[in-house]
């Protein structure tokens, strides 16, 4: 089997060679969390690092795909006939309050944006749990290879042992967010910023559970719970839902379906199809880039947009999968 580090060496040359994709089949979804106003803000030790952008860099990337002839896109959009691509939709995940910034952005610019948001936090106003394990983590000396394999371990744990883990090890008043950069947004900044045309709000699951480790009876009910909460604060239900970690099982797909959401984006880095949208399933494996960071955009774009990869090969069947296996759980 090819290392995934010649895998990426071996995407990142026929990338390179071959010209990138920019027919008018081609959905590009591309996944972010927080939003900084600059790289020194990660200096504060607050949020976990894993994938820094700035708005900066934001706004790179759409001058970049601007130019590539992409037009910008929502959920909103792909339910409506004729939709054409090159078509690329800006995604982020999780309710950060830091998300607000991107207002301003996205209005200069004439893009969309989804913003998945998980409701709980919005609820409590407690920190995200990554962010409570990074910090604290951080403060107590660990190395970041130790934090990477804490939050695997611990990732894999329900929402509610997760909340036990943190508060036994570092303390309830760990949960508590150190300022405006690590919070999520309040249910007034939600429905606030669901008012802006630009911004569409999507279901991120009430408690941020991995869907993969979860039971279908409490998939339904963490689903259902974000579209009622969602819907409370902003007088619409959502239609797109973003799996935590990207990672849905068959039961998820059809869960979505069953409550009214029209699609379902994952973490399989892969560009989709327009006209597979139409086809039963497929419009709940949409795959998505959450490789874009802050000093690897262009490299990472490069891949995103190669008409050919090992990556996005393994991506695209590991929905198609996905798509297929759905019809067995309905």
């Amino acid at each position: 089997m090819i290392g995934r580090k010649v895998s990426k060496l071996l995407d990142l040359t026929i990338a390179r060679l071959l010209p990138s994709v920019s027919d008018s089949d081609t959905l590009l979804v591309l996944a972010f969390h927080a939003v900084l106003a600059d790289m020194s803000e990660l200096s504060a030790n607050v949020i976990d690092p894993y994938q820094p952008i700035t708005l900066d860099d934001i706004a790179r990337i759409v001058g970049t795909l601007k130019s590539r002839g992409f037009r910008f896109v929502d959920g909103r959009d792909l339910s409506r006939a004729g939709l054409k691509g090159p078509a690329a939709w800006l995604t982020f995940d999780d309710g950060y309050a830091n998300n607000l910034r991107l207002l301003p952005l996205l209005n200069d610019l004439r893009v969309p944006a989804t913003v998945f948001v998980a409701t709980s936090f919005v609820d409590t106003g407690e920190a995200f749990w990554w962010d409570v394990l990074f910090r604290e983590g951080t403060r107590a000396g660990q190395s970041a290879e130790t934090l990477a394999r804490w939050r695997e371990d611990i990732k894999r744990q329900s929402p509610e042992q997760i909340r036990e883990i943190l508060v036994d090890r570092f303390g309830a008043a760990s949960l508590r967010p150190v300022g405006e950069l690590d919070r999520p947004m309040t249910p007034e900044e939600v429905a606030f910023m669901s008012r802006d045309p630009l911004v569409e709000i999507g279901n991120h699951t009430h408690l941020h559970s991995i869907l993969l480790h979860t039971d279908p009876e409490d998939q339904l009910r963490d689903v259902l719970r974000c579209q009622e909460r969602l819907y409370q604060m902003t007088g619409r239900r959502p239609v797109t839902i973003a799996y935590p970690n990207g990672n849905p099982s068959l039961q998820s797909l059809a869960i979505s379906r069953q409550v009214g959401l029209n699609f379902g984006v994952t973490c399989a880095p892969c560009r989709t199809s327009i006209a597979t949208l139409r086809e039963p399933g497929a419009a709940f494996a949409i795959g998505r880039f959450a490789s874009l960071r802050h000093g690897k955009l262009d490299r990472e774009l490069d891949l995103a947009l190669a008409p050919k990869g090992l990556a996005q090969s393994r991506a695209r069947r590991e929905t198609t999968a996905l798509v297929r296996g759905m019809g067995t759980v309905d």
